[in-house]
């Protein structure tokens, strides 16, 4: 069975999502191979502001129901259930995988999931998060070599390899 998932905030990163999905000992080989099987694709998410969390670099999806509240981001179609289970891992206690629909290119909608903020509202900022900022400023590197978050995958992957 084949899975899929929209992605709007730092596993937009093809680098940070390769990280997720395959470890921190995967080959490149490994990585170019799970890249062919996947297949990331722009979409919109309707009803849901996209937010920074104070203090992080990540931001959080909120469900608004306001039609004009859009958040753009990619849908990841292709995905296994290993990669659903260490995307789950991935996102902790403060994300909880919903059922959703996107707006695909040429307004064909998609049936997929989200991992929607369930955590402390007040840990919301007000600002929109920015894709093009977390690349540009260099938090996308900062990111990969400082988040606890890959501890608890990389123990999944290291699992799953024995």
């Amino acid at each position: 069975m084949s899975y899929s998932a929209f992605f709007y905030g730092s596993l937009m990163s093809k680098v940070v999502l390769l990280r997720v999905l395959c470890g921190a000992t995967a080959s490149d080989r490994d990585k170019t191979l799970k890249l062919n099987t996947i297949q990331l694709r722009p979409a919109l998410l309707k009803g849901h502001k996209r937010r920074s969390l104070i203090g992080e670099e990540y931001p959080a999806v909120i469900n608004t129901g306001d039609k004009h509240d859009n958040v753009m981001g990619v849908i990841c179609q292709g995905l296994e259930l290993e990669d659903i289970k260490a995307l789950d891992c991935f996102e902790g206690d403060d994300y909880k995988r919903v059922p959703t629909k996107v707006l695909f290119e040429n307004s064909t909608m998609i049936d997929t999931e989200v991992y929607i903020w369930i955590g402390d509202k007040k840990l919301l900022s007000e600002e929109e998060w920015s894709f093009d900022y977390f690349i540009a400023s260099g938090k996308e590197q900062k990111w990969l070599d400082e988040r606890c978050e890959f501890y608890d995958v990389d123990r999944l992957h290291a699992v799953d390899t024995q």
